[in-house]
């Protein structure tokens, strides 16, 4: 039986990744961990302008290299999302840090609803999808990978239900 240490929160762009993370983290009295965030603060870049300088592929690297230097308990880390991408990164997340993955699943109205402009939020699009195609491949990769699905389409309402349990 796996014994889970911490949390993994996956999922898309506009999900609600970060601010359920820093919720949850504050009402479980838990460590909270925003890998995005730490290659903001590596870098000191904006994620937008890391991969506009940069480029896509090293971004990517950036990101695969700062989800192995992670050890923690009894954490919440809240990943980006194209965190997905790198298989050894989310291997790393379940079985060395002991990970309960959970994605946080849109659907995709909700997600066209949510986004607004992906390319000044840094979104990744390895292959240069179109957004019906982007989202599914995001899905697909955070299904392969999640213990857990929510569906956080009402995200006010589970913030709403997590600031009623004790």
């Amino acid at each position: 039986m796996n014994k889970f240490n911490n949390i993994c929160l996956i999922g898309l762009p506009y999900a609600g990744k970060s601010r359920l993370g820093k919720l949850f983290s504050m009402k479980y009295r838990m460590g909270f961990i925003e890998t995005d965030l730490m290659i903001k603060n590596k870098y000191n870049k904006e994620l937008k302008d890391i991969i506009k300088y940069d480029g896509i592929n090293n971004f990517l690297d950036y990101e695969k290299n700062i989800s192995k230097i992670i050890h923690c308990e009894n954490t919440i880390i809240s990943t980006g999302g194209s965190m997905v991408y790198h298989n050894d990164s989310m291997n790393f997340f379940k079985y060395n840090l002991s990970c309960k993955i959970i994605h946080l699943y849109l659907t995709f109205d909700e997600f066209k609803n949510r986004i607004d402009d992906l390319d000044k939020r840094g979104v990744i699009n390895i292959n240069n999808l179109d957004i019906y195609d982007l989202y599914y491949e995001r899905i697909y990769l955070c299904n392969k990978y999640s213990d857990i699905n929510i569906n956080v389409d009402d995200i006010n309402k589970i913030i709403m239900e997590l600031n009623k349990k004790k």
